[in-house]
């Protein structure tokens, strides 16, 4: 009797086996991870993007929305940014204006009231949303891109579509939208799952937010990735571009710079060494592929950022731009309350690099010391975007603070001890939305002794 009680338990165990080994060879596995899990988004986007005829976008958004909130939600908030990108709606806003035109906002083929307001667009619900309830609605619109514009342009044959759809504002006892601020990045959003289907009256190359596969043109496509914090595309004209393909780690690197430019090897090489030393310093990359398109955009995106066509610059701006996918969306924050969270980590952390890529303690800050002197800075870095006046902003956040940081590790072990602090806060932080006062209570709780003082010199 007990030698088949044994035999029964052996047999339970073996089947057991086999059915975990079945079950792990049966998973496929996603072409946008790496090694770190990617998080459960509460914000789906299905979005058709349609170029019917010539520079005019047709938008129909399908988001399916959770309330993740321990409030009910009588509205819906997302940034519409298109909407205030002209002179009327933005003091200061010196490009060509987008055109948007909302034709329909519905749930369930039922038409919602809505309030379009500068870049906020509010949807007033039929009944109120309760704390982790679903809600769907539908917006159509159509949108002209402005010639040149500042990153939401269309130049010659060439669309870079920024912040083109109704992105779901945050939630933090209300809902967070601020008036669009061409400075800095006056929006914020939470991670999304995306499928978005484009059709174009040609073929395009394809750079975008999600795995984008080889670099070939196509006229109609659907594009999937999860874990999104802003779906950026470009639809590049093939006559005007030359591409690289690199790999880094598990993750593809794609060059697109001008096709007259004698730069591309010089701009796919330092890709890959910035990458690859963020990568392991920092923390793994948990995506399949990054987008560089040098357009002298000067912007990151998620999974995609533009850089310099000019040489000199490469070193400072492309490092600066691939340094934030770490900091700014691996590592998130609100970029209109505390842009020093986003932007001088990653300033800072192209520092380290340049430092580390010349050889010497200094020349990788010299980026930082130009923004310091070039004007008188704030005292504090963590003023809201409005607060600061523009050529204070770019002093204090991309210039004070790396500079501050720069001397506090110095006289705590140097470049070492400043990347395994950066490879422990994104460890701590990834996929989260990072407040000041985590940011304190992290620091704080890291060093020995009280950092109160230090923090207190240049925070709120």
């Amino acid at each position: 009797m007990k030698r088949k009680i044994r035999f029964l338990a052996f047999l339970f165990i073996i089947v057991v086996f086999i059915y975990l080994v079945i079950q792990y060879y049966s998973e496929e596995p996603s072409e946008q991870t790496g090694n770190a899990s990617i998080p459960q988004s509460n914000t789906s986007y299905n979005i058709d993007l349609d170029m019917k005829e010539a520079e005019v976008f047709q938008v129909s958004a399908d988001i399916l929305i959770t309330n993740d909130s321990q409030e009910s939600w009588a509205d819906i908030a997302f940034h519409l940014v298109p909407n205030a990108m002209n002179k009327e709606m933005t003091k200061g806003y010196s490009s060509e204006s987008a055109n948007l035109q909302v034709n329909s906002i519905t749930s369930s083929e039922n038409e919602l009231r809505y309030e379009l307001n500068s870049g906020g667009l509010f949807i007033e619900l039929e009944s109120d949303l309760t704390p982790g309830e679903q809600q769907a609605v539908t917006i159509e619109y159509t949108l002209t891109l402005p010639e040149n514009g500042m990153r939401l342009a269309q130049v010659e044959n060439n669309y870079y579509l920024a912040h083109w759809y109704p992105m779901l504002a945050e939630y933090d006892g209300g809902w967070q939208v601020n008036d669009y601020d061409p400075k800095g990045e006056s929006y914020e959003t939470g991670y999304g799952d995306y499928t978005v289907t484009y059709q174009l009256p040609e073929d395009y190359l394809i750079a975008t937010s999600a795995p984008d596969g080889p670099a070939e043109a196509s006229s109609s496509g659907t594009l999937t990735g999860e874990a999104i914090k802003d779906f950026y595309a470009a639809f590049l004209d093939p006559a005007d571009w030359q591409v690289a393909e690199r790999t880094s780690g598990n993750t593809e690197l794609r060059v697109f710079v001008p096709g007259e430019s004698e730069i591309l090897e010089e701009t796919a090489e330092l890709s890959v060494e910035a990458f690859a030393y963020f990568e392991e310093n920092i923390g793994d990359y948990p995506f399949a592929e990054l987008d560089l398109i040098a357009n002298d955009g000067y912007m990151e995106y998620p999974n995609i950022v533009e850089v310099p066509m000019d040489e000199e610059l490469l070193d400072s701006i492309l490092v600066h731009e691939i340094a934030h996918q770490w900091f700014y969306y691996l590592v998130a924050n609100d970029p209109y309350e505390n842009a020093w969270l986003d932007e001088s980590l990653t300033e800072f952390s192209t520092g380290l690099f340049l430092n580390d890529y010349y050889g010497d303690e200094d020349s990788g800050f010299q980026n930082a010391k130009a923004y310091e002197e070039s004007y008188e800075t704030e005292t504090y870095a963590d003023l809201a975007l409005d607060e600061f006046d523009t050529p204070a902003y770019y002093a204090t956040v991309y210039g004070k603070v790396p500079l501050l940081l720069k001397d506090f590790f110095d006289e705590r072990g140097g470049n070492e001890a400043a990347l395994e602090f950066l490879a422990d806060y994104y460890e701590e932080f990834q996929f989260q939305r990072v407040t000041k006062q985590q940011f304190r209570e992290f620091f704080e709780t890291y060093f020995e002794g009280d950092q109160q003082a230090f923090l207190d010199s240049w925070l709120q």
